[in-house]
């Protein structure tokens, strides 16, 4: 499991927990002038890489049915500057309300999101020596300046493994995750597993004070959390598995057993456990709003690392095979739904065949398994912006499923999607998670998952 969480952590600092939020305005059926008019929804925009700048950038609308592409800028030809970072290396260039026309020297003839994506990266290589190039148009007046960007390097042909701009990347997001608190929130232990992930002993002490933290000698666990429970194990399983750490195994155990009794007759969990049956036995069905596989499979990996970490209790087995049978069930057929559903269509959707791959990839024993859903994590580079709720699970499950493939699988993952990683890496080393929710957008303020969204 180390070998998998540390695989792509790095994008995970955009990736942490959830909040509701009015939808954003409908943005217009074709590409405005921005020249000519910038009247949009500056509430929908986009992180532009380590420039210092945000800008808005013309994205056709997902709907639930448009799911085999979700949220794409592909019709964008221009980009209006939003906001400029004080002491960003955009600082003293751009100003607000200027438009972008282009990119490395040529003007946007493709999707303006990704080209200046590429640009970027080409930027940041050593022999460009950070110099950024832009077509900038300006109160009807249209020229070239420059940026001056940090040299990054180049992702080798195995990032992000053997790589060392992956590492750099990686090892600077964590120095501002390290100075994050860790919290009771169910997505603070995602933090932890980044911090634990880089192997730094600067770390430990921090990590270990907040295992602890959650591991009272007198923890007490009533009905089911599903999110909570799920993610504070994965970390203290993780955590014990590095260190040894005897203290927090009593929280294992109840963790790990509490699960496995919440699980429901189908291997599935909702936002809460499952109901008793009819004669007051464990394992009934999921309360009235259903089984949500993307809390469920944390929860059910969560089971799968307790037994890793000794955990041995009658419940155990069973549970595991119970969550192996149900979600085995869609390999050949499609993605991971919902619930209990009909196969989802596309290779992704929320992350959650990311998720099962890293399921069955912890057994061991699972090799179909992980072989398929694998295959269908590193195939969804395209569909990482789409999901129920947003992208946020997607972008932090994404890569770690391709890397159940072996490293070639996430070599081929990175290699698609790195330009978008690039793009939401800000100049401080800290990621932005730019929303994008399905039903509303692009939004960068509480409709999305929390996190840094600008400057």
């Amino acid at each position: 499991m180390k070998k998998v969480v540390s695989t792509l952590l790095f994008v995970i600092a955009a990736t942490l927990a959830m909040a509701g939020g009015a939808p954003a305005a409908e943005p217009p059926l074709a590409p405005p002038d921005l020249t000519q008019s910038n009247k949009v929804d500056r509430a929908s925009t986009y992180n532009l890489g380590a420039t210092g700048l945000r800008g808005w950038i013309y994205t056709r609308p997902a709907t639930y049915l448009d799911s085999a592409q979700g949220r794409t800028t592909a019709a964008s030809r221009q980009i209006l500057v939003t906001h400029v970072g004080a002491k960003s290396p955009a600082d003293g260039v751009m100003k607000v309300d200027d438009v972008i026309l282009g990119a490395g020297g040529k003007l946007f003839a493709d999707d303006a999101r990704k080209s200046i994506a590429v640009a970027i990266q080409e930027a940041e290589k050593e022999a460009s020596g950070g110099i950024l190039t832009l077509t900038r148009w300006r109160s009807g007046k249209t020229e070239e300046v420059q940026l001056k960007l940090r040299v990054m390097g180049t992702y080798s042909d195995t990032a992000p493994y053997h790589c060392p701009k992956s590492k750099r990347i990686f090892d600077e997001a964590c120095k501002v995750l390290g100075k994050e608190p860790l919290g009771g929130d169910w997505c603070d232990p995602v933090n932890g597993l980044a911090l634990l992930a880089t192997g730094n002993p600067e770390y430990l002490p921090k990590v270990q004070a907040y295992a602890r933290s959650m591991a009272p000698k007198e923890l007490h666990l009533q009905g089911c959390d599903t999110w909570g429970w799920g993610y504070k194990n994965l970390f203290l399983c993780e955590y014990y598995s590095l260190t040894g750490d005897k203290e927090v195994l009593p929280a294992i155990q109840k963790y790990t057993v509490a699960l496995a009794k919440s699980q429901s007759m189908y291997g599935t969990f909702g936002h809460g456990g499952a109901e008793p049956t009819a004669d007051g036995q464990l394992h009934g069905s999921i309360p009235a709003y259903g089984p949500v596989n993307a809390a469920g499979l944390i929860a059910n990996l969560a089971i799968v690392m307790g037994k890793k970490c000794g955990v041995n209790h009658p419940e155990i087995d069973p549970a595991i095979e119970r969550a192996s049978k149900f979600f085995g069930y869609y390999v050949d057929k499609g993605a991971i739904p919902y619930g209990e559903h009909m196969p989802w269509p596309y290779h992704e959707n929320n992350g959650k065949n990311a998720m099962t791959a890293v399921m069955f990839a912890i057994q061991g024993d699972r090799a179909r398994e992980t072989q398929f859903f694998a295959k269908m994590a590193t195939a969804a580079y395209q569909n990482r912006e789409f999901g129920h709720t947003g992208q946020g699970f997607s972008y932090l499950w994404g890569a770690l499923g391709a890397n159940a493939g072996g490293p070639d699988a996430a070599a081929a993952f990175v290699k698609e999607a790195s330009w978008h990683f690039d793009l939401v890496r800000r100049c401080d080393g800290s990621f932005t998670y730019d929303g994008g929710e399905q039903y509303g957008a692009g939004r960068t303020d509480d409709n999305t998952y929390y996190g840094k969204s600008g400057y």
